[in-house]
């Protein structure tokens, strides 16, 4: 889904699962940067079943962590 809300922006798109927190992981990374309102389409319709919270720890990625509500 990120891949095609982003096309153009997004290189690629890794997850990982941590049972610990019970939180999913998703490093989205970036070509170029990625329209606000692409990323707002995501998020809300990745709120629909998670509380999402938002990162960017450098210039080329996004980190958004995912738990299920």
């Amino acid at each position: 889904m990120a891949k095609r809300l982003g096309a153009g922006s997004v290189k690629y798109v890794k997850y990982s699962y941590t049972p610990a927190t019970d939180t999913y992981h998703v490093k989205i990374y970036l070509v170029k940067p990625i329209e606000w309102r692409a990323l707002a389409e995501l998020v809300k319709e990745l709120e629909r079943s998670f509380s999402v919270k938002i990162y960017a720890p450098h210039a080329r990625a996004l980190r958004l962590d995912l738990k299920r509500k």
